[in-house]
């Protein structure tokens, strides 16, 4: 007897899409087709609904413990998985940041006893652990390196040489932050005397492309694979354009680059201040263009737990970032119902993708063998955002008022049903660590 069947419901891959059933069995997915026999425990009838795999969110910053921190696994994946959002890949920019065997092993530790959500974390590449990061890579326990080309100083500021050092040596994918230190320094003293400017104006789109320009250079020179986590300009897509398919460098894109702008934002002030900046509009529109045409490989949340009164110190003072966990899926799902992105694209952006660029071992795909996280919903429903979403307890969120899609009808993570429309299973148990493939 199977734990879970789900029949009749139309599953959506990147390729197509299929009407099947689709049998649980100890936390992975044991059968897709037509009438599956034997029964199970509990059978739930998906006819005129979709399914799709868990959505992977490759760039989410759970602080707790750490600067401006009121976040923490528990809250952070309870957000997440109540979306549909079943595998988060933790940001290494915490206090103290995760660039060693020591601050990993503690992260994991912390992730095991309290994440509802599967996990994986990202390893930061600093000065002072640049000896242990091939043999973190190689252990399987991180999902990628990152390196922050806008850091001049801190645990995470590397030199040139450094950085080539990191391409040149070890294994696995690099997740490169691209903003230039010149012209981020050179735009911060233009725009110091002002009490309160625009980000946009203070991390400019030249900073970005002038980055991604040397990243460039330096994949030529490596061919080490390089994920860049946060495209945000018309000027980066048109530079990388000609190279897609002989580079070997992906991309991903965060909510806050498409579906908020400069114009159309502006009333919201230091409050939606991230990294790289909220953009223009025909910066904003030039990122959905390039989803259609498949120039984007990823989406991810970008979610950073800051509180209003956080986000309240004034521009000089604000910390860069917003909160984003609960809301990347349901903005999508609004997106799909107007055409600006299809079922078959969305999946490959949240689940598909994810799981190959990073390695993750059974994931991203709802076939014979994987791991059963499994998002069953209905296409074309929404509502408007009324108030933030309570889970994650950050209690703000800069998209009310906008279009969402309504709450999944179902959540599975791991063969476990933790949520039906938007209602959370009464006893959640901790979800598990990803496995990276190597080689």
């Amino acid at each position: 007897m199977y734990d879970l069947i789900i029949r009749d419901a139309t599953i959506i891959h990147s390729t197509g899409r299929l009407v099947a059933d689709i049998a649980v069995e100890d936390g992975k997915i044991a059968y897709v087709g037509g009438n599956a026999a034997g029964g199970a425990r509990e059978e739930i009838q998906g006819i005129g609904r979709f399914v799709m795999p868990g959505v992977i969110d490759a760039h989410v910053h759970l602080r707790k413990p750490g600067a401006y921190a009121e976040d923490d696994w528990a809250t952070g994946t309870l957000a997440a998985v109540r979306s549909g959002v079943t595998t988060v890949l933790d940001m290494p920019d915490v206090t103290p940041a995760s660039l060693d065997r020591a601050s990993i092993d503690a992260r994991l530790a912390r992730a095991r006893e309290q994440s509802l959500a599967d996990y994986g974390l990202w390893v930061a590449a600093g000065p002072e652990g640049l000896d242990g990061l091939s043999d973190l890579q190689a252990s399987g326990d991180v999902c990628g390196t990152m390196v922050y080309f806008d850091r001049t100083e801190g645990p995470l500021a590397l030199s040139t040489e450094q950085v080539q050092r990191v391409l040149a040596e070890g294994s696995g994918l690099i997740g490169v932050h691209a903003e230039s230190p010149p012209v981020l320094a050179k735009y911060k003293r233009k725009w110091q005397a002002v009490e309160d400017p625009v980000h946009n104006d203070v991390g400019p789109p030249k900073a970005a492309l002038e980055s991604l320009t040397a990243v460039m250079e330096l994949v030529r020179e490596s061919e080490r694979a390089i994920h860049l986590t946060s495209m945000s300009t018309a000027r980066e897509l048109n530079a990388l354009d000609p190279y897609r398919g002989d580079l070997p460098i992906s991309t991903q894109v965060q909510p806050y680059h498409l579906f908020l702008s400069v114009e159309a934002s502006s009333a919201m002030g230091d409050r939606i201040k991230v990294d790289p900046p909220v953009r223009g509009e025909l910066d904003r529109r030039a990122m959905w263009a390039a989803i259609k045409r498949g120039r984007i490989d990823t989406f991810a949340s970008g979610h950073s737990p800051l509180t209003l009164d956080q986000k309240a110190a004034g521009y000089w003072n604000t910390p860069s970032g917003i909160p984003g966990i609960s809301t990347m899926v349901p903005l999508l799902m609004s997106a799909v119902k107007h055409g600006r992105l299809g079922l078959e694209r969305l999946v490959e952006m949240c689940c598909e993708n994810p799981a190959r660029l990073f390695k993750l071992e059974n994931k991203g795909r709802l076939e014979v063998g994987y791991d059963a996280d499994i998002v069953l919903f209905t296409e074309g429903e929404t509502t408007k955002l009324r108030k933030p979403f309570e889970e994650s307890g950050v209690g703000w969120t800069p998209y009310i008022g906008r279009e969402i899609g309504l709450d999944p009808q179902i959540v599975v993570v791991g063969g476990r049903v933790v949520a039906r429309s938007g209602v959370l299973a009464e006893e959640l148990l901790p979800a598990k660590q990803v496995r990276i493939q190597q080689g």
